[in-house]
């Protein structure tokens, strides 16, 4: 993963100032360029929009985000003595945010407490540009460090994963490495419900958690990760719940995971594992997009693909 061109998404939040302050470190440990984004948004009603005290407004609020970019870049540049550049846009700010993305190699900007039904049925900025942002994203979460000393890679059973894994590895090298995968239960439960024997049960979970480590120790082989520093973890139940309790147990600092296409109307509802994650996590979220998109990655995955399946 190149990283050469870092972009940080400003509202002035603190968790937005916690991201500028993450991106400045690791631009510095990079030797990076960093570009400090803030978007004013105008008021979405036309007729307000029209006033000249609306334009009057707008225009104060941009001077007001070019004073306090510029502070910001200043201190960056003197500590870190990184080239810092910043930029003012007016308009829609997920829009605005994808435009400026073109021009970079990963964005950070700071996350939304959202929960209960504001979660169920609002999507936060970071939650809209994950599902169409074509370069990493980290969502930050909390003011942890600077330096991640323990990441966590939830994978879903499909080789996919590698690129999330490959992040995780090559931004953070001295880091701790957590690979998870959460497998599924029901077939167990159901096992015993019709009453199969024991020890017909307990070879049956034997033989996935056989399959499952096998599969993680594959998934790093194919990342060309050394296994130096990974612990390979298996958990079954709901993905979203797995990883909960899995991060909180590791004490990981930030969590990567991969954005798989536009989720359904079902799924918005509902929550997808991403959306859940991205409104319980405390710690931070790198989400690395779906390279399968791309038709030359996905004639690649096909001609090698294995999945993992239960016997």
């Amino acid at each position: 993963m190149t990283i050469d061109r870092i972009l940080v998404a400003v509202s002035f939040s603190e968790r937005s100032i916690d991201a500028v302050r993450k991106a400045a470190r690791l631009a510095a440990d990079r030797n990076s360029n960093i570009t400090l984004l803030h978007v004013v948004e105008p008021v979405k009603r036309r007729s307000v929009r029209r006033l000249p005290a609306q334009q009057t407004l707008l225009r104060a609020r941009a001077t007001n985000a070019r004073k306090e970019l510029a502070r910001y870049a200043g201190e960056i540049a003197a500590k870190d003595r990184l080239p810092v550049d910043f930029r003012i846009e007016i308009g829609e700010k997920v829009s605005s945010i994808m435009r400026a993305c073109k021009d970079a190699d990963v964005l950070f900007i700071g996350g939304t407490n959202m929960s209960g039904l504001v979660a169920a049925f609002h999507m936060s900025t970071p939650e809209r540009l994950i599902g169409k942002c074509g370069i990493p994203i980290l969502v930050v979460n909390g003011p942890h460090q600077v330096h991640y000393a323990r990441t966590l890679v939830p994978v879903d059973g499909t080789y996919q994963s590698v690129a999330a894994v490959s992040a995780a590895a090559r931004l953070w090298p001295e880091a701790e490495l957590t690979l998870f995968h959460a497998m599924d239960g029901r077939q167990e439960r159901l096992m015993r419900i019709h009453e199969v024997p024991l020890w017909a049960v307990r070879d049956r979970h034997s033989l996935r958690m056989a399959k499952g480590l096998e599969y993680l120790r594959a998934l790093a082989a194919r990342a060309q990760v050394s296994t130096k520093n990974i612990a390979f973890r298996l958990g079954y139940g709901d993905a979203w719940r797995a990883v909960l309790s899995i991060q909180d147990e590791v004490d990981a600092q930030v969590v990567v995971m991969m954005k798989r296409k536009a989720t359904s109307l079902a799924d918005f509802i509902l929550g997808s594992t991403v959306r859940r994650l991205l409104t319980r996590l405390q710690c931070d979220v790198l989400i690395t997009p779906d390279h399968s998109r791309n038709p030359r990655v996905t004639a690649r995955i096909s001609s090698e693909r294995r999945v993992l399946v239960a016997p």
